[in-house]
């Protein structure tokens, strides 16, 4: 598996920076996967595609040790479990068909007004699904195509799950500032 990832990256200090992350990450991607697959076969899966994932896309990750790369990797490995968990057994959901405007405008004045540790405090409350996206996209500034390449979801379902969430974290923040 190793060698496949390497093979995809060109740049030398890459390739290091790719073994750096395998280094200090396997073992916490595995368990993280294990935690929702609860099969140990399946999380090998989950955590090989991960690591290709990050081969591909080595070049947009800045900091192997930052908080950054450690939350990006986490959301990666969960996003992954519940895809393979899902394709393991059928789940029926609701399609995606909200079309919003995904700019992060209101965020940008509620950040203003609200702080940036009260911002990440409320996006950590949310449900995963909106927590790992509105993270990435907001907290450590992703931009939506480095999201839908490191989560391997589409545009319409980041801009979807992006404008959901800042719904309801705007409602949550309305919704306290009232109390």
């Amino acid at each position: 598996m190793i060698a496949a990832c390497m093979a995809l990256i060109d740049e030398p200090s890459d390739k290091e920076k790719f073994m750096e992350i395998y280094n200090t990450y396997n073992k916490m991607m595995f368990k993280a996967a294990m935690s929702v697959l609860h099969n140990r076969s399946l999380a090998d899966e989950t955590v090989q595609d991960c690591f290709l994932k990050i081969a591909m896309n080595i070049a947009n990750i800045p900091n192997v040790r930052s908080k950054k790369t450690r939350a990006l990797i986490i959301i990666m490995v969960r996003n992954k479990s519940l895809n393979n968990l899902k394709a393991e057994h059928y789940d029926k959901t609701e399609p995606l068909s909200e079309t919003e405007d995904v700019t992060g405008d209101t965020i940008n004045n509620i950040l203003s007004e609200i702080g940036y540790k009260r911002l990440v405090e409320e996006i950590s409350g949310l449900d995963d699904i909106y927590k790992d996206i509105l993270t990435l996209r907001f907290i450590c500034d992703y931009s939506i195509d480095d999201i839908c390449s490191l989560l391997d979801i589409s545009k319409s379902t980041a801009g979807v799950r992006i404008s959901r969430g800042r719904k309801i974290l705007i409602e949550k923040l309305e919704g306290t500032d009232n109390d």
